[in-house]
């Protein structure tokens, strides 16, 4: 189970650090023209990957069932994301119009979003694996 949860861990970095090294760029290129991603973003997109990762082992916790390890990962991950973002001087990244509150704001609402659709695909993908091996058990209970 240890040797599971740190290779869980570590699949989780690398997915989450790739996916904000792209999300990263996309911003980057789009907002600025010719835009680089400074090397001081990826540090801190791994960082905030690595923490977002040991949040994520809230998952494995067998004692939880699925809407606790959901709603307790989504607010440790949500604080975690905001958290990042104001220490690492994120919300005042570029000069945008906006201030700091609107942008706190903002990246908590397109967070949510994503964390929405993600958790109804995870829960559409997990009904549908219950339901098929409660067809195989009924199957092979019919058989027996």
């Amino acid at each position: 189970m240890k040797k599971q949860t740190i290779e869980y861990f570590f699949i989780g970095l690398l997915i989450a650090f790739t996916i904000s090294v792209i999300v990263l760029s996309v911003i980057m290129a789009l907002v600025f023209e010719g835009a680089v991603l400074p090397v001081t973003l990826v540090w801190q997109s791994l960082i905030l990957s690595a923490l977002c990762s040991l949040v994520n082992l809230v998952y494995r916790s067998e004692k939880l069932k699925f809407i606790w390890q959901s709603i307790i990962g989504y607010i440790l991950t949500t604080a975690t994301i905001i958290t990042c973002g104001l220490v690492f001087g994120w919300y005042g990244y570029g000069g945008n119009s906006f201030d700091r509150v609107s942008l706190v704001v903002l990246s908590f609402l397109v967070y949510s979003v994503f964390y929405l659709i993600t958790w109804i695909i995870i829960w559409r993908i997990t009904i549908a694996k219950k339901n098929e091996l409660n067809d195989k058990l009924m199957e092979y209970k019919q058989r027996h």
